[in-house]
């Protein structure tokens, strides 16, 4: 398989049925995108272009590695993230929490802003990136299912490990664009508005969060993928 195919069939899952599925975490994503953008946007030391163009970047780079290396079996690595995917999905819905905590914080105490700024837009979405990994369960799409195939299979392992990561690459993409263009669409909002929509965003990452470590998670995927049946 060639890369470009890998790299449109991530991309285009989002414009397509398998939409039903990619919500499970799409949602958040455009939330966290857009809260994130608004919280880092009254620091003046922060260039504009990273602050729209780093985080999505960053998010697509951990979601991608930790989607590779899942989507291996064969390696000793995927076997052992796959074994300890509870835990690590409970451990992803508190990181996710502190995100939630920090916008809400964030909009009532901008000292936070100034001080955190230099994390909230790199660690930050890198760590979030590998969680939303880690809670996603994704749907085998026709690209995706001849991706599985070659991982399978011990001598073609770390093909299909990097066929996985460019296939990761184009969810986190179109992730991006969607993502970018909402921050755009929202740019003329009203300033009183604005710590409102970060309020939101806390809010909605506070129940991703809770709905990992609760368990609860697993009846909201299991709602979209019967969509799917």
């Amino acid at each position: 398989m060639a890369w470009a195919t890998a790299l449109w069939g991530g991309f285009s899952s989002f414009f397509s049925i398998w939409q039903v599925c990619i919500l499970q975490i799409s949602p958040f994503f455009m939330v966290y995108i857009l809260g994130l953008y608004l919280t880092t946007e009254e620091d003046s030391r922060i260039n504009a272009g990273v602050r729209l163009l780093l985080p999505p970047a960053l998010y697509t780079l951990g979601f991608s590695v930790i989607y590779a290396l899942l989507s291996s079996r064969s390696l000793d690595v995927g076997r052992l993230l796959i074994s300890n995917i509870n835990n690590l999905r409970i451990a992803a819905g508190f990181f996710i929490g502190l995100i939630s905590l920090h916008f809400v914080l964030a909009a009532r105490f901008r000292i936070m802003n100034r001080r955190l700024w230099p994390i909230t837009l790199t660690l930050g979405p890198l760590l979030l990136g590998i969680s939303f990994a880690f809670i996603y369960s994704p749907c085998v799409t026709p690209t995706y299912a001849k991706i599985l195939q070659i991982s399978v299979a011990s001598d073609t392992a770390m093909q299909g490990a990097r066929l996985a990561l460019i296939y990761g690459m184009g969810m986190g993409l179109s992730f991006s664009v969607v993502g970018l263009a909402l921050i755009l669409a929202t740019r003329a909002m009203s300033a009183s508005y604005k710590p409102l929509v970060r309020y939101f965003s806390g809010a909605v990452l506070g129940v991703l969060a809770l709905m990992n470590i609760t368990g609860v998670m697993v009846y909201y995927k299991a709602f979209f993928l019967g969509l799917l049946v």
